[in-house]
């Protein structure tokens, strides 16, 4: 699934996008800029699992593999109807909400459109250590280009949430232990923690895996040469305005 940094890139360009959506947009940007942190927040909290006791099953409402209509944040608003209301929720509440609504949204987005359109083409591929190899480096060259792109205001931004029970499905506690860690990542000259991840389930050193995402052959031979990255590119550049209307949706109950 896209990693926490490339869920923060799409929450920036949600808000670029914005201004070109006319008035509505406006007023839909100016209401996200109000609580921009609680959207960054919201925007990676469904991954608190990895740094706690909560399943992912339980944070993403799905088990694998989803059902083929099936929409995770609508799955969460029928567990918890309180959460489908922002009327009736404070407005950091509801906007971070807004946020790991459309974190739901772009993970069945890579799940259905890029890893089962790519990486589930059997003859293409010579083994499934081959194929887990290429859609491990995919996510880290995505991870370091999103990266990349966030502003240097993220790390402020990020860190500036302050939850209060906003989900009733998972502590303050776990939130909050999730928040402080991607902070962390996001440090001036802070080591990637993504090499360091993907390396360790590669079975390589993070100084080999990271150089080796600088070497062009080795990157052609493993995930250009297998995967079109460009057209992942345009998918996930296509699930910014369809996370846009699930937010606008959202605020117009």
């Amino acid at each position: 699934m896209p990693t926490p940094f490339m869920h923060l890139a799409v929450a920036e360009q949600i808000l670029v996008r914005l201004a070109d959506e006319g008035e509505n947009g406006r007023f839909l940007s100016h209401h996200l800029t109000q609580h921009w942190s609680a959207f960054y927040l919201g925007s990676v909290a469904a991954d608190l699992s990895t740094v706690s006791s909560v399943p992912r099953d339980t944070t993403h409402f799905y088990a694998m593999p989803p059902a083929p209509d099936l929409e995770a944040y609508k799955e969460m608003f029928a567990a918890y109807p309180a959460l489908s209301n922002p009327t009736m929720m404070a407005p950091d509440h509801a906007v971070f909400i807004a946020g790991y609504a459309a974190h739901l949204l772009l993970d069945l987005i890579w799940l259905r459109e890029i890893v089962f359109t790519f990486f589930r083409q059997r003859d293409k591929w010579e083994s499934h250590e081959q194929r887990h190899l290429a859609h491990n480096i995919l996510l880290t060259y995505l991870d370091q280009l999103a990266q990349a792109e966030l502003p240097e205001t993220a790390v402020n931004t990020l860190a500036a949430a302050r939850p209060q029970q906003w989900l009733p499905f998972a502590p303050d506690a776990a939130l909050n232990d999730w928040q402080t860690m991607l902070v962390a990542q996001l440090q001036p000259g802070a080591p990637s923690q993504t090499i360091n991840i993907y390396a360790q389930r590669l079975g390589i050193t993070p100084d080999c895996f990271a150089a080796s995402l600088q070497d062009p052959e080795w990157m052609e031979a493993h995930v250009f040469g297998k995967i079109p990255v460009a057209s992942v590119q345009t998918i996930l550049q296509d699930a910014v305005p369809r996370s846009i209307t699930l937010i606008s949706n959202y605020f117009k109950q």
